[in-house]
Order: C-alpha cells, then sequence, then structure tokens
C-alpha cells in the first residue's frame, strides 16, 4: 500500500471519529438540559442514556431542543432564544416539526398557534414511540431503568402515575370524586380520545414474552392533548366515548390495572399488567409497593367469606393477599394499590374496596403536576438514597 493510500486511510478514519465525537458531545448537551427538568435524565456509568437519545434526535435535532421547556411554548418564545445561535426562523421550524413526527417532543395545537415542549422520557418519549420503537431501544431503556432512570422516577413526588379503581369494584353508596372515576374521565374528555397499543405489550412481544394477561395490545387511552397527537401522526385512532367505555370495560374484565395520569384532568389512561408494564415492575420490585403510585383506595377482606376459589390471587398483579392453602387470609397494605380487580370477581363478596385514611388530590393538570414535582426535586445524590431506601423496604 503506497503512503499516500495510507494517508488517505487516516485521515478518513480520523474525520469520522471527530464526527462521532462532535454529535456525542450534542447528546451530553441534550442530556444535561433534560436532567433539569422537573423529571430529569441522569448520567450513567455505561452511557446508555446517550444511545436513546441517539435514537431519537440527529445531533442538529439535540441542538434545537436546547432550546425548549418543559412548558408548552410557542414559536415566537423558542425562537427568540434560539436566533442567537444562528438558527433562521425556517430552520428551527423543520426542526420542531421533524421532532414532533418522531415523538419527542410535546406539542398542542390549538386553532392556529402551535406550542411545543420538552418531554420526559417516561412517561413521555417513550409511549410517543408507539410506530418507531425497536427491540433495540427497548432493551436500552430497560437497562436505562436499572443503572440510573429507576432513581429519577422513586424519587418523583407526586409520583406520575396513579391507580384508580376499575369500575365493577366501585359501589353505588361510594362517594368517588370524579378523579377517580374512570367513567366520568371519559365523559368530561367527550370527542378528544383516542386509542392505541400499548407499547409495553409491543416491545416484550419482540423480546419473546408475550402478555399473560390479554391477547389484546389496543388498551391504551388518550385524551385532550395527546388524543390529537396521536391521531395526527397516526400513533392511534379517534374513538367515541361509548367505544371507550367498552374497550374499558373488556380491559376491566381482562385483568388490567387502570393507571391515569396524576391529574385531575389527565392526557392519557394506561391499561397495565405487572408481566409488561415497565412501571408496575419497578413498583412490583418494591417491599412497600403502594408508596410508589397515587392511589385513594385499598382492599379490605372478611375472612370468614372467603370460599377458597383463589381467583382473587390471581388477579392481583402485586401479590398483595395471603393465603392459607386456599384460604385469603389477609391483604398486605404495603402492597395492595386499591385497584379493584380482586373485588370485582369474588364470588363470595369477601372483598371490598374501601377509601385510604389520607385522600390524595392530584394536580389538575399536567403543568401542575410538573410544577409540584419541580417544586419537590432533590439533587442526584438523595435520589440514590432514596432508591436504596426503598429498595430496603423503608418509608421514602
Amino acid at each position: 500500500m503506497k503512503i499516500d493510500d495510507m494517508r488517505v486511510i487516516h485521515n478518513t478514519a480520523m474525520g469520522q471519529l471527530r464526527l462521532k465525537a462532535q454529535a456525542r458531545k450534542e447528546y451530553k448537551r441534550l442530556r444535561k438540559h433534560l436532567n433539569t427538568l422537573p423529571v430529569g435524565y441522569p448520567a450513567t456509568p455505561t452511557g446508555v442514556e446517550l444511545k436513546l437519545l441517539e435514537g431519537l434526535f440527529t445531533p442538529e435535532e439535540a441542538r434545537a431542543a436546547l432550546h425548549l421547556n418543559w412548558r408548552p411554548e410557542p414559536f415566537e418564545a423558542i425562537f427568540e432564544r434560539a436566533r442567537g445561535h444562528g438558527y433562521t426562523e425556517d430552520q428551527l421550524r423543520n426542526l420542531l416539526d421533524a421532532m414532533e413526527k418522531k415523538g419527542c417532543l410535546f406539542v398542542v395545537r390549538n386553532g392556529d398557534q402551535t406550542r411545543y415542549a420538552c418531554h420526559p422520557l417516561v412517561v413521555g418519549m417513550f409511549e410517543l414511540q408507539i410506530k418507531r420503537v425497536t427491540t433495540g431501544f427497548y432493551l436500552n431503556l430497560r437497562d436505562y431503568f436499572m443503572q440510573g432512570y429507576c432513581a429519577e422516577w422513586i424519587a418523583s413526588k407526586p409520583r406520575q402515575a396513579r391507580v384508580i379503581p376499575i369500575n365493577q369494584s366501585l359501589t353505588p353508596s361510594m362517594a368517588v370524586a370524579a378523579y377517580d372515576d374512570i367513567r366520568r374521565m371519559v365523559e368530561e374528555a367527550g370527542d378528544r380520545i383516542a386509542i392505541t397499543d400499548c407499547v409495553c405489550k409491543v416491545s416484550m412481544g419482540w423480546l419473546g414474552k408475550p402478555c399473560r394477561t390479554t391477547e389484546r395490545r389496543e388498551v391504551c387511552m388518550c385524551f385532550r392533548d395527546y388524543s390529537d397527537m396521536f391521531v395526527r401522526h397516526g400513533w392511534g385512532r379517534a374513538i367515541s366515548p361509548a367505544e371507550a367505555l367498552a374497550i374499558l370495560d373488556q380491559n376491566e374484565k381482562d385483568g388490567l390495572i387502570l393507571l391515569p395520569a396524576t391529574a385531575q384532568e389527565p392526557q392519557f389512561v394506561c391499561s397495565c399488567c405487572g408481566c409488561c408494564c415497565g412501571v408496575l415492575q419497578i413498583v412490583k420490585m418494591m417491599p412497600r409497593a403502594a408508596e410508589f403510585v397515587e392511589s385513594n383506595y385499598r382492599a379490605s377482606l372478611n375472612p370468614g367469606l372467603c370460599k377458597g376459589c383463589t381467583l382473587c390471587g390471581r388477579r392481583c398483579h402485586l401479590n398483595a393477599i395471603a393465603f392459607e392453602g386456599k384460604q385469603a387470609v389477609a391483604i398486605d397494605p404495603l402492597r395492595c394499590i386499591g385497584c379493584g380487580l380482586c373485588v370485582s370477581t369474588c364470588p363470595s363478596h369477601a372483598l371490598s374496596l374501601v377509601p385510604k385514611e389520607d385522600h390524595f388530590v392530584p394536580p389538575r393538570d399536567f403543568h401542575e403536576l410538573y410544577e409540584e414535582i419541580e417544586r419537590n426535586k432533590q439533587g442526584g445524590l438523595a435520589k440514590k438514597l432514596m432508591l436504596v431506601k426503598a429498595v430496603l423496604g423503608f418509608k421514602v
């Protein structure tokens, strides 16, 4: 090989390394920016969080995203910050629109006005990848949860997700607030409802671990701005309130837990199971599982009425019911999250839902939720210590 040829190969290789280093620099800057948001995006020793960003953003998009906040803002406000960094209006608008189409941003369109915002990883960018998620992306996501994001999720207060009782577990005598009543949530959402496949179930299926609770995938629901976004990009389909209620009824029969956003006006309601849902899998690992989702109810057992069918144990995703043989004898209040799945199918009426003593009133909407999480935000070391305490079974 000639010396000139060797120089060409060397220069080409060095150029590729410089390009990769520059791109990685952009992703590191975006990682730091996302970590300043209410629900952060911490670094890990392996850099798996950067691999996730590489799958979501181009380097140029990552650079543009630095000018966005978690609060949805009009284009003009974002451009005012970005113009000093060399962007033209057309360049920035094209980048924002490209990121929206890939589910990297939360975008609200109201008439002629469009507002853009950064989204947390979960619940947020991951769920918006329903048409783009790959096995590699999902495996990196699970690695990131174990290496760093789990501490972020555990430390967020109030919790990002909450549990509301399935409708069949409620009785007419119970004074249920509108934000704990799925049917009233559907009514209030009106014609802005969409249904989409569960990204967790789809991803687990690719790993050869299909859902053990239901064969159905189209189980997760979006309301309001989320609904508009999912329908606009073909990530889900618009449905009527009547169809929404029919789907929710089937979800309850199949044994799925209702996990809406922690807001009185939620943008989504997930229907989850312990075998697929990443959130429930994290919660299940904690000895005091009930502390890591917001809930206003818990199950109550009358052991004397139990006929030993064990159906409640098969319906409980949190292993909250203790048995002696086939007889249900107790419910662990540290594990019961008040979903009502055990109550709705108990043939002997040995189980019922009762309200918790400390009633939780969720924030009005996601703006108030993130504002409250931001006020309670702690440093990285405090979050890690909180995770250690949670895993060891201490109250956090």
